[in-house]
């Protein structure tokens, strides 16, 4: 028997690897000759950061880095004096074998950190960093587009379904020298500084991805004056335009470019003390997905012979929607040492991101934890440091949200303000932005195979003239598989406009030899 079969090959992300690995972070640290003592520590800071990794066979190996930042005061001054220390950990792991094409996601996130003060000049670090490691990888599956001969009768239904995705990731360093303005008072120490990246354009040109951004920058530093030491802040962007190879891409691909910071350093440079470099890592990971619509089958019987579709549930990945949503959270701090004379800056992080569908709420749901901060002067003039932290919830909206969507979030600070209440409050209001995508998993019965037999199809229910009682709703489909005739036939025989009735009816069905 001459019998063929035409398939079609989509693809699924399967998560390989979703574990999570804990670094102990401890050091004995000694102050530089050139540091005051230390009188009172008024933060210390812990930032991890993933600087790289690699795959080689099936080892992941990444490399973290620790900073800390130890904020204090030195005896009968009012100087902040910010001392920092870079902790390097490497990290291998193993992963399954034979992964293809893999993607990695690593999100380091701070457990804890403990700073107590041993002498005027040594302080003992302890502190604990996870580091979650997300591995996914793209599987094929094939399922029957079409079929020729042994008389068989196909259901098709146009299916939208990924059939191609490509990975690439680049690690990108910028170094940018800015000056102070006449203004502006030398700099004797940078207390703080953030990055917060904005990614303004993906596109394909000439077979490479061109990403495009800014990288905003904030600072806060220390001035000696003869009155004392001054706290000022300074804000600036540096733009970015970076080409990223991906093999074989085309305008054929959605792009899902994501741009974090793996650290920031600003460096006082000059004798005038008001030149800054600025070196900015940044680690950018694409993803594209090739999608296309064709017609895949979804049942198959031959009026002729004996006929066993092979049917799965098939999961399919939608086309993402894009998601873009303002959100406002604000929070507290009280001082409790004094008044509030003076705020000299105020800022935001985020941590602890995720995504979930909620039932209770029918929506999904992005949630994290916003650390609020403030560098203060009480009533006295003595810097003060506040901070507190608070979750945030956003409920999205979208058609594709169900119990089997998943989002990818990817949220940012846009914006940090503050306002006075009261002596000793203040209130500081984040702006952010709720980014990423969501995507929905469509289930569908799909033909996966067919196996047709030599035996001939049993038509015993199939008279010279044979009536069939039809309710509504029904589809011609199934009556004509049920009596091994093709459907074409039902519909002509009956004058039938479409293969579901629209109304109970009695209907012919015609004996066709094959």
């Amino acid at each position: 028997m001459d019998f063929k079969l035409n398939r079609e090959i989509f693809t699924a992300t399967e998560t390989q690897q979703d574990t999570s690995f804990e670094q102990s972070v401890e050091q004995d640290l000694l102050l530089p000759d050139y540091y005051p003592d230390i009188f009172r520590v008024l933060k210390c800071r812990l930032m991890p950061r993933i600087v790289s990794h690699s795959i080689n066979g099936d080892k992941l190996t990444y490399e973290l880095v620790a900073l800390v930042k130890i904020i204090y005061l030195s005896e009968d001054s009012d100087k902040v004096n910010c001392v920092e220390q870079k902790l390097t950990y490497t990290k291998s792991c193993d992963i399954p074998q034979g992964i293809k094409n893999p993607c990695v996601v690593l999100t380091p996130k701070t457990d804890y950190i403990n700073c107590r003060v041993v002498n005027q000049r040594r302080l003992d670090l302890r502190g604990a960093v996870t580091v979650r490691v997300k591995l996914t990888s793209e599987k094929a599956r094939a399922v029957v587009s079409d079929a020729q001969g042994g008389n068989i009768q196909l259901l098709h239904e146009p299916v939208t379904f990924p059939t191609g995705r490509l990975y690439a990731s680049k690690r990108v360093t910028i170094v940018e020298e800015l000056e102070l303005g006449d203004t502006k008072k030398p700099v004797s120490s940078i207390i703080r500084n953030g990055c917060a990246i904005t990614l303004s354009e993906q596109k394909i040109v000439s077979g490479r991805l061109v990403v495009k951004g800014e990288c905003d920058v904030n600072v806060l530093y220390g001035s000696d004056s003869d009155d004392g030491m001054s706290l000022d802040t300074m804000r600036f962007s540096v733009p970015f335009s970076q080409i990223i190879d991906m093999e074989e891409i085309d305008e054929k691909y959605e792009l899902f470019c994501d741009v974090m910071s793996s650290g920031c350093d600003i460096i006082v440079k000059g004798e005038s003390m008001k030149t800054l470099e600025c070196e900015i890592v940044m680690l950018v990971n694409c993803r594209a997905v090739r999608y296309e619509t064709c017609d895949l089958v979804t049942d198959a019987y031959s009026t002729s012979n004996i006929c066993e579709p092979e049917i799965s549930d098939e999961k399919l990945e939608a086309v993402p929607v894009r998601i873009s949503e303002p959100h406002t959270q604000t929070a507290t701090l009280t001082c409790h040492d004094g008044e509030i004379g003076s705020v000299c800056d105020v800022w935001c992080d985020l941590s602890g991101v995720s995504g979930r569908y909620s039932f209770d709420k029918n929506g999904i749901i992005i949630s994290g934890n916003i650390t609020f901060s403030a560098m203060c002067r009480n009533d006295s003039g003595c810097p003060t440091y506040l901070e507190t932290d608070s979750a945030f919830e956003h409920k999205v909206e979208s058609e594709c949200v169900s119990e089997d969507s998943f989002v990818e979030p990817c949220v940012s600070v846009v914006g940090c303000s503050y306002t006075l209440v009261g002596s000793n409050a203040v209130e500081i209001k984040a702006e952010l932005n709720i980014g990423g995508y969501v995507c929905k998993l469509i289930t569908k019965k799909l033909v996966t195979g067919i196996t047709l037999s030599e035996e001939p199809c049993d038509k015993s229910d199939l008279g010279a003239l044979t009536l069939y009682y039809a309710g509504c709703g029904e589809k011609v489909w199934d009556i004509a598989k049920r009596y091994s005739v093709p459907v074409g036939a039902v519909m002509s025989e009956n004058d039938l406009a479409s293969d579901v009735l629209c109304d109970d009816k009695m209907l012919l069905v015609p004996d066709i030899d094959n």
